[in-house]
């Protein structure tokens, strides 16, 4: 199918295919495929595009992972993309009524962090992480996916201790050294009600902090969140996301603040 917009976006400028290709360093038969829906850009390529015809890149990733075709939505998704992109630390509070958008915002979290050339880390059950995966191999090879996005199952915060589950996360310093900034999204069950990251914070040693922009975001389904537990959850956190969009916590208070699983990704040796 056509890429309406994109030629939309061409012709605003005034700009023949082939100026386009020439100044995206691609030739004019591959931006004709990319235009015509023939053919799918690389990150790099999409960047390049975008920059010569004054748009947002993940314009063609978004229309790939779009959850229904209405405008509302469309519009909806890019203002959480947009404000994802435009942050570059910081904690989000999470609470979902939809879990198919709920999926659509993991990707569009890996993707803007992909494209500032962040670190992912996932932390979710098995099944959702293959989901994810399986999405996102129509847009990147497995070794681009395998090199940028990191997974711990939930079904490990089960059966491993506090201790066990922070070794691990030590391990993924190693994989985090080259990448400044860190984006970690951890989808949590009504049933933990926190404790799960509470005990692991109390089993953690010589903890230091690190000069890396880290990105977090804490999800919950709100359905099955009490009213009670969703003022307490959003005074400890200065972001509160939902479906649509990403506002301030009206409820925050920094000295409420639980700092829940960020510490751990860079625990020192006893020295």
């Amino acid at each position: 199918m056509k890429r309406k917009w994109l030629i939309q976006f061409r012709k605003s400028k005034n700009l023949t295919q082939e100026d386009v290709a020439s100044a995206a360093f691609i030739d004019r038969a591959y931006y004709s495929q990319v235009e015509n829906g023939r053919r799918n850009p690389g990150l790099s390529v999409a960047q390049n595009i975008g920059h010569v015809l004054n748009f947002d890149p993940m314009m063609f990733f978004q229309e790939h992972l779009q959850y229904n075709n209405s405008s509302q939505n469309t519009n909806l998704s890019f203002e959480i993309s947009d404000k994802l992109k435009s942050m570059e630390s910081g904690e989000i509070l999470y609470l979902y009524n939809s879990l198919e958008i709920h999926d659509h915002h993991i990707i569009t979290f890996f993707l803007n962090g992909r494209e500032k050339g962040s670190k992912c880390l996932i932390i979710d059950n098995k099944n959702k992480f293959n989901q994810i995966k399986q999405r996102l191999e129509n847009l990147f090879t497995e070794s681009e996916i395998e090199n940028h996005i990191y997974f711990i199952s939930k079904e490990e915060f089960d059966s491993y201790s506090p201790k066990d589950i922070a070794n691990k996360l030590k391990i993924l310093q190693h994989e985090f050294e080259n990448s400044k900034s860190i984006r970690i999204w951890f989808s949590d069950s009504h049933k933990y009600q926190n404790d799960c990251l509470l005990n692991l914070n109390k089993n953690i040693k010589d903890i230091k902090k690190s000069d890396k922009d880290i990105l977090f975001i804490h999800t919950y389904n709100a359905s099955v969140i009490s009213a009670g537990e969703h003022i307490q959850m959003m005074r400890a956190y200065p972001f509160l996301m939902t479906d649509k969009e990403i506002v301030n916590s009206p409820f925050y208070n920094p000295s409420n603040q639980i700092s829940y699983i960020l510490p751990s990704l860079f625990i020192q040796d006893n020295k």
